[in-house]
Parts: C-alpha cells; structure tokens; sequence
C-alpha cells in the first residue's frame, strides 16, 4: 500500500512540474483517468517546468539558510559584544564607536558562519523532501538526482564567489579598520583605564583605583605606575583624585594628600626617594596623532596582494611562509563550498519506506572535524612543518572525494558506501564425506 507521505510527494510533484499541462477548458470532453495521472517522463519535461523546480528547491533552501545565518552571527556576536562594552565604556559616543566596530566584525563572522550554514541548510531542505516523498515522486517522473541537485551545487558556486569575496577583501579592510577603532578608543578615552579595584595596564601604565565616578570623573584612593621610555618607573598615589580635560584636550590627574617616587624606592633614611605633597597633577602623555598603514601582518593583506607578494617591499616585515599558507587557506574555503552540498545531500537523503535519523547531527560532526582540521593544518603550515600548500588543500580534496564518491553511488540506486561482505561458514559435510575423509 502506497504511504500518504508518498501521495502527497506524487501531488506536490504534479503541482510544480505539470499544472500548466493538465489544465482542461471548459465544455471540453472527459480526460480519461490514465491521461490525469500520467507524470511527465524527463523527456516531456520543458525547460519552464524545470525552471520551476529549481526555484522550488532554492525557495526551501534560501529561508534556512538566511535564518541559520542570522542564528550563527547572533551566537558568535555574543562574545565579541562584551569586549566592546568595556572598550567602549566611558567613550563621548559609545553607541556609533560600538556599531562601528560591530560592523567590521560582521566579515570575519559571516565567513564562519558561511560553510556550516549552507551544509546544513542543504540537509534539512533535502531530509524534508525525502520524508515527504517528493524525492520519490520526481525521480518516478524522470527527474535524475543529478538534476535535483543542481540548483543546490548553483548556489554553492555562488556563495563561493561570495566567500571568496569575503576573505580576500573585505575580512582585511575590516580587520585593519577595528583595529583603528580599538587604537582610537584606547588613546582618546583615558576613563576607561580606571576601574573599580583592578589593576589596569593602558599604555605602559598600571592603574588602581578603590572606586570612581565616571559622571563626576571623581576617584577614589588612586595609584599610578608609570614606566618612562629610559625605562625608569615612578609611582603616583593619592587618597582622592579627580580626571578632567584641560584646553588644550589633554587628560589631567589631581591626586590629593599625594605622594610621588621612584621604584623601586629607596628608603634608608628620611623621604628617600619619595616625595609626599598635599596635591599633584599629572598629565597624561598626548595622544598619538594617526594610525599605523594597513598591512602589519598577513590577515591585514588582500587576496591580490598575497598572490602577487607586494608586501615583501612594504614597511612591515611579514612572514613570506605564513602569508603562503594563509592565501592558500582561504582559496580553499572558497573551494570546500562546493563540494558541500554534495555531502548534504548524502545525509539527508532517505528514499526508502523507513525515516532514517542522524543525518543533521552526523552532518555537524563533520562540519567539526573539518573546521578544526583546517585550523590545525594552517598552524603546521604557517610554522613551516608542511608545504604551504599541504594544510588545507589535501582536507579539502579529501572532504571533495569523499562527497563525489558517496553520491554517485547513492544516484545509482546503491548505498551511500560499500557493504562489508560476510561470507557464510561451510556447510557441515555429509556422512558419506566424513566417512571417505576418515578413510
């Protein structure tokens, strides 16, 4: 007995591939039954009825995988928001500093995010048809799992691109732009170096302070460690102090019943090197005007630049194996894309009468071993331990392979991996045997 799953593949099947041809006027004789059902072969499939089936599946897919991206930037964001809160604290214009600095992160944890979410999106999308039986119902109608599965493998092509896009371009302009803004932070907003009973350490200071009022910009009992650039250090300490700006923009200390020496202080008779005052004040170093150029390490660097090694006549010294073995890293990324929705489909196909689960948590634990895979072969790379070349391309091949194999054997009709073959004991032998074996 046909199952209802079954049915209802057969009747969406119909919908998408042939409404417009079973469409009857009005007056018109009776269809026989057999005409009704009659499902289009692959023949009679027009490129319009093909067109719709693409933007069948991709409508299934697109959803999920917006929202497993969104759900995926949201987690990783997490993290990331807290950092930025305490950077951020004290600043005259914490909430345009803040999404500043959300907005260069976005690149880097899209590029995360981007792998996982089209594998995964792609097994739900798949696992749903085959539990619907609309896998079945196309197949039955000619349709080849070759053709199922190209827009899938379109979209990959696409996202490849975008990836590609992502890691050559804008994850090193963005990377280059947060650290501006952490360097801008750090140098005008001198408030966020005081808090409540830490040691504070901004700028070759150490900083204490028992409690402050970042209103008010009162203090408690403060001290202040300060290296100078001989390398000699001095301390400040004061019961209360009090930060503001004077004319110019530069920060101001007062520290009041303060005392002032060197460390490490020699105390053998009187003061020593100390002095002890009732109110010192203590301008903070001006801040540095500008920032350093763009290309400090090999994550600083475009796609373009790493291929073409421009930055070995540039000001920064960088590493030319570790720059090899990160433009190798990312092509490969782009690459590991598109051979993703191949293994989707694997996992999440199921055309016989029994659900199969697992699928979506065995899909996870690859995306898992890949990722880190990736990782650990970068850092061999970039130590020099393997070619550049041998951190991340191999994994990818691999991960390909294996995608390729398993579905080809799956679009024939056979199981995603050979069956291990279990041969059968021998037969006990006949009397007749025994008795002639014994003579």
């Amino acid at each position: 007995m046909v199952s209802t799953g079954l049915l209802t593949g057969y009747s969406l099947s119909l919908v998408v591939l042939g409404s417009d041809v079973y469409q009857s006027g009005a007056g018109t004789t009776t269809t026989p039954a057999r005409e009704i059902c009659h499902f289009p072969t692959l023949r009679e499939n027009t490129p319009v009825m093909l067109l719709k089936l693409d933007r069948y599946l991709l409508r299934n897919n697109l959803g999920l995988l917006a929202a497993l991206l969104a759900l995926a930037l949201s987690i990783l964001m997490l993290e990331r928001l807290i950092r930025i809160t305490d950077l951020v604290a004290g600043s005259d214009d914490a909430l345009m500093s803040g999404a500043r600095m959300v907005g260069n992160l976005l690149p880097h944890y899209l590029g995360v995010a981007l792998p996982g979410a089209l594998m995964i999106a792609t097994l739900i999308s798949v696992e749903r048809l085959s539990r619907s039986g609309e896998i079945v119902a196309l197949m039955s109608t000619g349709v080849s799992l070759y053709r199922i599965v190209r827009p899938y493998m379109m979209l990959a092509v696409v996202l490849s691109v975008v990836s590609l896009v992502i890691s050559g371009f804008l994850q090193p302009l963005t990377r280059y732009n947060y650290r501006e803004i952490v360097h801008e932070l750090k140098q005008s907003a001198v408030v966020t170096a005081f808090k409540e009973r830490k040691f504070v350490q901004f700028e070759g200071r150490v900083v204490w302070t028992s409690k402050v009022d970042l209103a008010g910009r009162n203090m408690g009992s403060t001290f202040i460690v300060e290296t100078t650039q001989t390398g000699e250090r001095r301390f400040l300490t004061g019961r209360s102090g009090a930060l503001h700006e004077d004319a110019t923009g530069t920060w101001v200390i007062t520290l009041n019943d303060a005392m002032v020496g060197q460390v490490p202080a020699q105390i053998a008779d009187g003061q020593g090197h100390r002095l002890t005052t009732g109110k010192v004040t203590w301008k903070m170093p001006t801040p540095i005007a500008g920032y350093r150029d763009r290309g400090d390490d090999e994550q600083e660097l475009t796609l373009p630049e790493l291929m073409t090694r421009s930055y070995l006549t540039g000001p920064f010294t960088i590493d030319p194996v570790a720059a090899a073995a990160d433009m190798h890293d990312r092509l490969s990324r782009a690459v590991l894309l598109l051979a993703l929705p191949l293994v989707s489909v694997v996992l999440g196909l199921n055309t016989g009468r029994m659900a199969r689960a697992g699928g979506l948590a065995m899909g996870i634990v690859v995306l898992l071993m890949v990722q880190k895979l990736l990782e650990y072969g970068l850092t061999l790379a970039q130590r020099g331990t393997v070619p550049t070349w041998a951190g991340s391309w191999p994994i990818v091949a691999l991960v390909a392979f294996g995608g390729i194999y398993t579905f080809r054997r799956i679009a024939s009709g056979r199981s995603a991996l050979p069956r291990l073959r279990h041969h059968s004991a021998p037969p006990p032998p006949s009397p007749e045997t025994a008795v002639t074996a014994a003579k």
